[in-house]
């Protein structure tokens, strides 16, 4: 199939925008419905709105163009259930036809043939009519995939004829989630590892955050891993929960998510910020540091809330660098105006990464030189094959998101210890500069 691109409108190249509305290829756009007007709207507007993946201005021929396509369910084949959320269930499956590919090729656009390709389908609980918040769920994914940030790829959607719920198609993370990576491979998982995981993470927390959203429901089961270029690449997922500004939210005292992830001013029933992040951020870093859930022996109900108010912070593993404390500590600060954004950590962390690769050797960032970061992680390597990742959960610790509805809880503080770690005076040569 091809088309003419000579309209004035279309084929832009400072704005890399493929076609105009009038010359979208007729196959992708028409034939088609979900049934559901405002899914089938959102899909035909990133259709029309197609732009180009890549920033090289010169390589367009070889470039895939970005939109969404409506799948069919019977275009997938070899459908297992992988996991299981709060508000989802993920299923791995084979894309027969897989991403349509469409190149520019003197004038013209071309289909060309594509390759089958496995996915993960992500079935949203209750979705048979389409909400506002699922909708959310989807404008936030594509908004994050589209604007090149290195999200997770979203090819599409399609419906189980089943249940009538519809269904998000993503590119499949092969290692799955961080918690079963840690609960399968954590004495094997070394310290540059963990950092390149943070740095990644960061990255996507930084970007959702100035596209003007938060997510409300970071943990480590909505970190994904994908293996590429010898590394493990870890993608934010999970949009859910997702909201706007603050003072575009609801003041409804509604509080969802795993509880030991939620900050203690959201417990306290304050609005939901960029900083309510950051704390899960920081939460997620004890996790990396132990290779246990936080609080798996504790019943997650008003008393751990009550404690999460008081000060109590998940513990770290052994030999855990004083540094990364000092940065998890501050993350998980009572105050959420004292807390890093996701910048400040995106920056410390890249430094530390590129630091343990003997890059930046003589290169003092954050308080340290780039080869005394390195000599403080190399030693403790040395830590992590003697530490116990094996545990007992107490029944009533939870991992899934779920409502709470909490009331009377005390206005939070930090422990003594962690007013230690904020006090102390390696933290200043830690902050960022403006």
């Amino acid at each position: 199939m091809s088309m003419n691109s000579n309209h004035e409108n279309c084929y832009k190249p400072k704005v890399k925008k493929l076609w105009c509305k009038e010359c979208v290829p007729r196959c992708i756009i028409e034939e088609w419905t979900s049934e559901n007007s405002d899914i089938d709207e959102f899909i035909k507007n990133t259709i029309y709105n197609a732009k180009y993946s890549d920033d090289d201005d010169d390589d367009y021929d070889d470039d895939y163009p970005l939109f969404l396509e409506w799948i069919p369910y019977d275009r997938f084949n070899d459908i297992k259930k992988i996991g299981e959320g709060g508000f989802a269930k993920v299923y791995s499956a084979t894309w027969i036809d897989g991403k349509a590919i469409y190149t520019r090729n003197n004038g013209s656009w071309k289909k060309g043939e594509s390759e089958p390709i496995k996915v993960a389908l992500k079935k949203l609980n209750g979705s048979q009519n389409m909400s506002d918040e699922y909708l959310n769920e989807l404008k936030t994914h594509w908004g994050l995939y589209n604007s090149n940030t290195g999200s997770l790829n979203f090819h599409g959607i399609t419906r189980d004829p089943n249940t009538i719920e519809f269904m998000m198609v993503m590119q499949y993370a092969s290692q799955g989630n961080l918690r079963c990576v840690l609960s399968n491979n954590f004495n094997k998982i070394l310290w540059e590892d963990k950092l390149l995981n943070l740095m990644n993470s960061a990255y996507d927390l930084k970007n959702l955050h100035e596209l003007g959203y938060i997510h409300k429901d970071f943990h480590s089961g909505n970190i994904l891993l994908n293996y590429e270029d010898n590394e493990n690449i870890s993608y934010i997922s999970d949009f859910g929960l997702s909201a706007g500004p603050s003072n575009k939210q609801k003041s409804d005292n509604k509080i969802c998510g795993v509880l030991p992830y939620i900050s203690p001013e959201v417990l306290n029933t304050k609005l939901y910020t960029s900083s309510s992040d950051i704390y899960s951020f920081g939460v997620i870093m004890t996790e990396l540091s132990s290779g246990v859930p936080p609080f798996y022996k504790r019943k997650h109900d008003i008393k751990l809330a009550l404690d999460i108010c008081n000060g109590l912070r998940p513990e770290f593993g052994k030999g855990t660098p004083e540094v990364y404390k000092t940065l998890a500590y501050k993350c998980m600060n009572a105050n959420p105006d004292q807390r890093p954004t996701a910048s400040e950590l995106y920056n410390i962390l890249h430094f530390w990464h590129n630091s343990t690769y003997g890059n930046c050797q003589d290169i003092k960032k954050f308080g340290y030189k780039g080869k005394e970061i390195k000599a403080i992680f190399e030693e403790a390597d040395k830590e992590i094959p003697s530490i116990s990742t094996s545990f007992e959960k107490n029944p009533g610790a939870i991992y899934i998101s779920r409502p709470f509805i909490f009331s009377d809880l005390p206005k939070p503080i930090n422990s003594p210890i962690i007013t230690s770690y904020l006090q102390d005076s390696l933290l200043a040569e830690m902050e960022i500069p403006n």
